[in-house]
């Protein structure tokens, strides 16, 4: 008699084949538009006891071409080299069958948007710290020609000592041509992060609205609240008028230099928005001592970035080859970790993706994303009563 595992026809599943190398699916955490999420458990044949692990499983066979052919590449590209203490880092990539495994450190803390709806705003203290950690794993991409284009609370994780480490790599790509920044002309990520040159729908420089993204997540950690609601249209009439205020709540609980440093990062001009090395420079970080050094681990890093150049385009051939191979029985490993680097892995990954509508399309933009997840409330509504969304122009936070 067959195993309940295998198909009818004798053929094992790709869980079980990948289950060889020391993997054991525990119970699903979540699923996505192309993926599921899984806790597993991994036994190396050279350790003592059992790691937690995420497992991002994405199957080839259900994607859109488009993911197939464009993004999962990028993505898998990305993730060979990215190598960071305030990323989350990949302990594997297996591929088996269609289905492509991601292995992760399980974080049992959860991601940030989660912690702020139960436990509210984050205090300016703490906020300062994983802001800089935050900060800090930007800086490392930008320098290293990568764009996250998704950065939002539901990508930043919390680990069981209580930092903070960027992850969800699904729409970051290489961005840096001939030393100059190539425009981008994909509209994705998060609507409530979307920088202004999104929602209108022109090409833009990624690196400037990841940085409008981070000042939407410094807003969220101190205001447990978004910033602009409303839809497409509203959001960015809202975003060019600079119509936001911090709420009644913490507005005068905080300091003139995050409130400062909030304010040039939701600068709706990207020329002038601030860059990442003018946001780690500010008063809000460098008046505390200990946040002016980086320590060993992130100043090796960061001059890594700084003076390795990164062949991307290879990167990317070499995962579509790995890709193509095939066989009813062959496990190819992407990616694997050494086992001495093994304990700095720290993981998990965000499922919350909202969709982003664009001006120039008259069809969606009196249409909200949909959103049934639980988000942060809204913040108040701005002094001028002209200005305000009217009730059938907003979008449930």
């Amino acid at each position: 008699m067959s195993s309940k595992i295998e198909s009818v026809s004798g053929r094992k599943t790709a869980q079980e084949h990948v289950k060889t190398l020391g993997y054991r699916f525990v119970a699903r955490l979540g699923e996505g538009t192309f993926s599921k999420v899984y806790l597993t458990e991994y036994t190396s044949p050279n350790a003592v006891g059992v790691e937690k692990l995420a497992c991002k499983l994405i199957d080839t066979a259900v994607c859109s071409a488009k993911f197939r052919r464009k993004f999962l590449p990028r993505e898998l590209a990305v993730l060979l080299r990215v190598r960071h203490p305030h990323i989350i880092r990949i302990q594997a990539i297996v591929k088996c069958h269609s289905k492509i495994f991601i292995f992760m450190r399980y974080a049992e803390l959860g991601d940030l948007l989660t912690f702020i709806l139960a436990h509210g705003a984050i205090g300016e203290s703490q906020s300062r710290i994983w802001g800089r950690q935050v900060g800090l794993a930007l800086q490392y991409l930008h320098e290293s020609g990568i764009a996250h284009r998704d950065l939002k609370c539901e990508n930043i994780l919390i680990t069981t000592n209580f930092n903070v480490k960027l992850s969800d790599f699904g729409f970051a790509r290489h961005v840096m041509r001939s030393h100059e920044v190539e425009l981008s002309s994909t509209y994705c990520g998060s609507f409530d992060y979307a920088s202004p040159e999104i929602l209108k729908g022109t090409p833009y420089n990624p690196k400037a609205s990841d940085m409008w993204a981070y000042g939407v997540l410094l807003y969220v950690m101190l205001n447990k609240s978004m910033p602009f609601k409303g839809r497409t249209k509203a959001v960015y009439e809202l975003q060019l008028a600079r119509k936001w205020q911090f709420r009644s709540r913490v507005r005068s609980k905080l300091s003139h230099q995050v409130k400062s440093l909030v304010t040039n990062l939701l600068e709706p001009n990207p020329i002038i928005r601030y860059t990442i090395d003018e946001t780690l420079i500010n008063d809000w970080f460098m008046d505390v001592p200990k946040l002016r050094a980086l320590n060993p681990d992130e100043f090796v890093c960061l001059a890594e970035a700084r003076s390795v150049t990164r062949a991307c385009s290879s990167d990317v051939l070499h995962v579509q080859s790995k890709l193509r191979q095939s066989g009813s029985d062959v496990i190819t490993t992407i990616k694997q970790v050494e086992q001495r680097d093994a304990p700095q892995f720290k993981s998990n990954l965000s499922l919350k993706t909202s969709t982003i509508l664009l001006l120039q399309d008259d069809s969606t933009v009196n249409d909200a994303p949909p959103d049934d997840e639980e988000r942060p409330e809204p913040a108040d509504e701005p002094d001028d009563p002209q200005q305000q969304p009217s009730p059938d122009d907003t979008r449930s936070l």
